[in-house]
């Protein structure tokens, strides 16, 4: 088994919540915690529920971070005397009397506060309610006074063509078009290219020296019909870009859908990438007692974590799992028969985020729909194989999430749904279903697959709800460092 403790005492450590926290050198904040045993980092909007690391719920990782709120630990590296805090607590982390407000009966908080029918309309009441409302949601707090305020420069750069995504198949593009006398840039989240891959233990060709790889970076939005794409750093001390392609290539790859039952938002519940990335690049270990469930790639991926020493005491297929069990991390899974984990790792089904297709080819008046995509944007790689149907078991807990960092159920779903509202454009809205920082993916997806399977339909019968931009986080001073390098819309 990987050691999860670190033997010397150094300096290197950051304070959790007023806990030394020690690191190991290239650390991000939330493996440091993982290795130290912090798996809740985090807490739902309206309910206070435990939420963790899972690689598909970006909320489950937003912490305060030297004063700054709504910082992605997943991607902050660990630095020495970091200041690191939990968001959405009262009175503390350690004892948040605000998750008694799980004890309410569920239809008390359908809908989100915003929408309660106990809430005042308008008045002095209303405005009292809402600041009341805001300090439970966990909004109040703003960055503090004495952080940096000036705009953080940035750049525009226009180039012959600009491929998103550095795995494999992004690489390989990126590589053909350079080696085709291109101006080629390539954007990719990562720290490095290909970490999937790598971790899987398979090789990839080196990127070409002609292009510019923006490492790092998350797309965030398309404008103007593709003409126009906006990618903001990690490192918010860094400037956002704006880049002007003369053709583009989505090589985002698909995503692993956690899975729709009961306890899927519980700490420990963790995709493919997001366990790979702990294990093979981290050294973290992930669990004592691990389960891997997927729709085809769940023995390839068991194989590579007992590589890696992971303790692997269950594989098989997603579609047979019924509960995930816990209170504050997983203790067990029903797939059907009980067995007994702390981790479940998802391999499955594989869908594609549709975010950055649906910003560059939308339409619309009163509600913006996905058109195909134009000639001078291309989709390849494990992006273009389509998506994987996501399994509705027919006697769904009323209490499964949905929208774990919004707090919607599969319940609050049904009440609407079934009292004739079917438009998902209209239930997002009714819910604030996909609302939070993950902007709909992968919420949206199940969202739609329950409505589907409600209505005994297909979920290509029904029109996303918009993706606008941005679908990941820019920080003020980074998008103010933008004006001036693009003409406003007329």
């Amino acid at each position: 088994m990987v050691d999860n403790t670190i033997h010397e005492k150094s300096g290197n450590a950051f304070r959790w919540n007023d806990m030394r926290i020690e690191f190991s050198p290239g650390d991000t904040v939330a493996a440091a915690l993982w290795r130290a045993g912090m798996t809740t980092l985090a807490r739902s909007r309206k309910l206070h529920r435990h939420l963790g690391y899972s690689g598909s719920f970006t909320t489950g990782v937003l912490a305060r971070v030297d004063g700054r709120p709504n910082v992605r630990l997943d991607t902050t590296i660990a630095k020495a005397n970091m200041m690191v805090e939990t968001q959405n607590t009262w009175p503390s982390a350690r004892f948040d009397l605000l998750g008694l407000a799980q004890l309410l009966p569920s239809r008390m908080v359908y809908g989100g506060f915003e929408h309660g029918g106990w809430m005042p309309r308008s008045g002095v009441g209303y405005r009292i309610a809402e600041r009341i409302m805001a300090n439970l949601a966990g909004v109040a707090r703003p960055a503090d006074k004495d952080l940096r305020s000036q705009a953080i420069a940035g750049d525009r750069v226009a180039l012959d063509c600009l491929v998103v995504g550095g795995g494999p198949a992004g690489i390989a593009e990126a590589n053909r078009r350079a080696l085709l006398g291109k101006d080629v840039a390539l954007v990719t989240r990562g720290g490095a290219l290909a970490r999937s891959a790598s971790a899987m233990g398979k090789s990839t060709e080196a990127v070409h020296e002609r292009v510019r790889v923006f490492s790092g970076m998350e797309l965030f939005g398309v404008y103007r019909d593709g003409n126009l794409m906006v990618g903001a750093p990690h490192d918010h001390e860094t400037g956002a870009v704006i880049f002007e392609p003369g053709e583009a290539v989505f090589a985002t790859g698909r995503r692993s859908i956690p899975p729709l039952v009961k306890g899927n938002h519980l700490p420990g519940v963790i995709d493919a990438a997001a366990a790979l990335q702990l294990m093979a690049v981290q050294g973290v270990n992930i669990g004592q007692k691990v389960a891997v469930l997927g729709t085809g790639a769940e023995t390839a991926l068991a194989e590579r974590l007992r590589a890696l020493d992971v303790n692997v005491v269950h594989v098989g297929r997603v579609e047979q799992l019924v509960e995930i069990a816990g209170r504050r991390r997983v203790t067990s899974i029903g797939v059907p028969h009980r067995v007994q984990c702390d981790t479940l790792v998802h391999a499955g089904p594989w869908r594609t985020d549709p975010s950055l297709g649906f910003q560059a080819s939308a339409d619309g008046l009163f509600q913006m729909q996905a058109r195909p995509l134009p000639a001078r944007i291309q989709v390849v790689g494990a992006a273009a194989l389509g998506d994987e149907p996501i399994p509705v078991h027919g006697d769904i807990h009323q209490d499964t999430l949905v929208c774990p960092c919004m707090d919607v159920t599969a319940g609050e779903l049904f009440c609407h749904v079934d009292a004739g509202e079917t438009d998902p454009e209209v239930l997002k809205r009714l819910t604030s279903c996909g609302m939070g920082t993950c902007q709909g993916f992968p919420c949206w997806e199940n969202m739609i697959a329950l409505l589907a399977a409600r209505l005994r339909r297909e979920p290509r019968d029904f029109d996303r709800p918009t993706h606008r931009p941005p679908r990941r986080s820019i920080t003020v001073a980074q998008a103010a460092g933008l004006a001036g390098l693009v003409e406003p819309d007329r």
